[in-house]
């Protein structure tokens, strides 16, 4: 059963196809809100100090106020007879429009900062959860069911952390918030694909790319228009809720059905998105074959009337006596036999990406990539908040970087394949990295190579992007439809690792503070040495079994070989 030459047959996208990505679309885009609001709703104050006593005097004696401490100066105005004490009276915190955050609200700062990085650790705890849970759920149950449920409870937890005050209570919702993102991100970008032949699946990523850049691009709009991070966590959330009725009434992907053996359902799928566009199939879509002794005939017949027929044939042309009549394909008899043999309704589990040394490799050096990707693209969105001006203005324009990523990408996987870019962006988002960290802020003359600094940081923040780009592609495409939504959601699951390791890895510039920058650079450089013996899966049929994808070369497919599926 060949389901790319099901969606051949019918062509384009229609009405019914097309409102079905765009619901998958909006939880691309909005699964972003979820993943980088928390810059704003866990983000540190722009300066803070203890706050004095009434006048700032008490009982007599005057204060000066630091961060973590209020020294209490001396009768004699000499400092040895200062004396130090805690905030007793809480903090002060800098706001240039008013904004609050979980830290000012639970005044996570000095002897309680770890706290504040305990809150983001935990929402990527959830997250690197769910990626691994939602994805072996979603190969179970379907991709459907994980999206809705996602969806839902993304709002539940959200909306309950905008009213919160407990910290144990933020902690766990955090958490589940986390864990809803994969299911809102990764599945809908697994149905998002399985919609889609070869030729149009970089086309169908460009578009899931643009959703999420669109999505994050809001974001800083919105916090700038509400500054209280508990009306922003709300908003954000509550926006999410159409999104329930929307995927309730889409279809199931039907790659997912037709492994599952649940190949009426699939076929009654195909039927429909048929009759939405006026298109008359005589036999089932299902038993279509991309082989010349069956070829589709289009016909007017109140519509575009499509029928198998074969060429006349006899043994010296190759007959085969046990091969059933052509008016048999359509007998259910026929069809519910070919769903009960068919060998792609083996079932797989996640310990068959170790199934071969060969796999075993493949599948390690795609879990080191996501990891490699996650911390250098996370590092640079950790790392903005460092930069100069304004805050909202600058998490808008890095949002807004990433969107020339994507369009560059669908023109060079395009023309260049998957392989050969993903393995040069790698060095030279590496490269770009390691050289920002090497480059001082002054020359020898004195001249100021901030400017200079930066533009580099730009330039490896565009090529850790498109190349964390291309890894979502070439992971989907280089395992069968048994194991794609569970491999990708376990290097998903890796990848949220590296968010979590991200921020240490900054720390590191209390030793040096081109220590960062220099770690980023290697393991993006390590990724790509990695990526050195992938195969190649530009224009190849997304495999169905675990044997189709260890068939996969990393040859460049001659444009004979290439899948024979053109839409």
């Amino acid at each position: 059963m060949d389901v790319d030459a099901s969606l051949t047959i019918l062509g384009g996208f229609g009405l019914v196809q097309g409102l079905n990505f765009l619901v998958y679309l909006f939880c691309s885009g909005s699964s972003g809100w979820l993943l980088t609001g928390v810059s704003f709703t866990i983000g540190e104050p722009e300066g803070y100090r203890c706050s004095l006593p009434p006048n700032g005097t008490w009982d007599g004696a005057s204060f000066v106020a630091e961060e973590c401490k209020l020294i209490e100066l001396g009768e004699s105005g000499d400092s040895s007879s200062n004396v130090t004490t805690a905030c007793l009276y809480g903090w002060d915190y800098d706001s240039v429009h008013g904004e609050t955050s979980s830290v000012t609200d639970l005044n996570l700062v000095c002897d309680r900062y770890i706290l504040m990085g305990t809150l983001t650790s935990i929402h990527f705890g959830g997250a690197l959860a769910g990626s691994y849970v939602l994805g072996q759920i979603s190969d179970l149950f379907g991709r459907r069911l994980v999206v809705l449920g996602s969806v839902i409870a993304a709002v539940i937890t959200g909306t309950g952390l905008s009213f919160t005050w407990d910290f144990g209570m933020m902690c766990a919702l955090r958490f589940f918030n986390g864990a809803c993102i994969p299911g809102m991100l990764t599945v809908a970008y697994v149905r998002e694909i399985e919609m889609f032949t070869p030729n149009r699946r970089v086309r169908a990523q460009l578009m899931s790319e643009m959703a999420w850049v669109i999505g994050i691009s809001l974001l800083a709009p919105m916090a700038y228009l509400m500054p209280d991070w508990r009306h922003f966590q709300l908003t954000i959330s509550l926006l999410c809720l159409p999104l329930i009725p929307m995927v309730w009434f889409s279809f199931e992907s039907i790659r997912w059905l037709v492994q599952k053996g649940r190949v009426d359902e699939a076929e009654k799928i195909l039927q429909r998105i048929a009759k939405s566009k006026n298109i008359y199939h005589v036999g089932y879509f299902l038993l279509a074959q991309r082989d010349p002794d069956v070829q589709n005939r289009n016909a007017p017949l109140n519509g575009n009337a499509i029928e198998l027929e074969t060429k006349p044939s006899r043994e010296a042309d190759g007959w085969d006596p046990e091969k059933p009549p052509l008016e048999d394909l359509d007998s259910p008899t026929y069809f519910a036999e070919s769903r009960r043999q068919s060998p792609s309704t083996k079932k797989a589990t996640l310990l068959d990406l170790f199934k071969t040394p060969a796999l075993v490799f493949r599948t390690l050096f795609v879990f080191f990539c996501w990891f490699a990707s996650s911390v250098v693209y996370y590092g640079f969105f950790i790392n903005a908040g460092n930069l100069v001006g304004n805050k909202y203005l600058n998490f808008f324009l890095i949002s807004l970087t990433e969107a020339p990523c994507y369009v560059i990408n669908y023109f060079v996987m395009t023309k260049l394949g998957r392989r050969r870019p993903l393995i040069f962006y790698y060095f030279a988002s590496g490269v770009a990295c390691v050289v920002t960290g090497v480059i001082p802020p002054k020359s020898a003359d004195g001249s100021d190579l901030t400017v200079v600094i930066l533009v580099i940081a730009m330039i490896g923040k565009f090529f850790a992007t498109t190349a964390f780009d291309i890894l979502y592609l070439v992971t989907a495409e280089l395992y069968p439809t048994t194991l794609r939504s569970a491999a990708v959601g376990a290097a998903s699951m890796v990848s949220r690792m590296g968010g979590m390791v991200a921020p240490f890895i900054i720390y590191l510039n209390v030793i040096h503070s081109s220590l960062p920058m220099i770690v980023f650079g290697v393991v993006s450089i390590l990724a790509g040495v990695f990526v050195l013996p992938f195969p190649e899966t530009s224009n190849r049929s997304l495999p169905e079994i675990l044997e189709d994808g260890a068939k996969l070369t990393t040859k460049e497919p001659a444009k004979d070989e290439a899948s024979p599926v053109q839409v």
